[in-house]
């Protein structure tokens, strides 16, 4: 990477296993089996610095696998197929119940969908 230390720097801190799940919120087994899946980010990039025996975890490193997870998660929901948003007023089966559609999605809203499909 290139990165030298010269006096007066500042080691960025550092994490164990156990204390980078804590942070992220998340089990140290989770943690594991995500590193095992992905061990690298697109570029390459370890979400870790091998140090000895053992993986350590800069605060970046954290927000990249955090970046990550919250890409899969945009991936799945705009793949997902797309909203009817008059679901409840077409649907006989909701009706049958004695239910009656609510309004329907607001223009507003509507319209906020179709942007983050975008």
């Amino acid at each position: 990477m290139g990165m030298s230390l010269t006096a007066g720097s500042v080691v960025p801190l550092t994490y164990n296993i156990k204390g980078a799940a804590e942070r992220l919120g998340v089990s140290k087994w989770w943690l594991q089996k995500f590193l095992r899946q992905h061990p690298v980010d697109k570029a390459g990039v370890p979400f870790y610095v091998p140090i000895g025996n053992r993986k350590r975890f800069t605060e970046l490193d954290l927000e990249r696998i955090l970046e990550m997870k919250r890409n899969v998660e945009k991936d799945r929901l705009l793949s997902a197929p797309p909203i009817d948003t008059d679901w409840p007023a077409q649907h006989k089966a909701y009706e049958g119940f004695g239910n009656k559609p609510e309004r329907l999605l607001s223009d507003r809203l509507a319209r906020a969908l179709v942007q983050l499909k975008k």
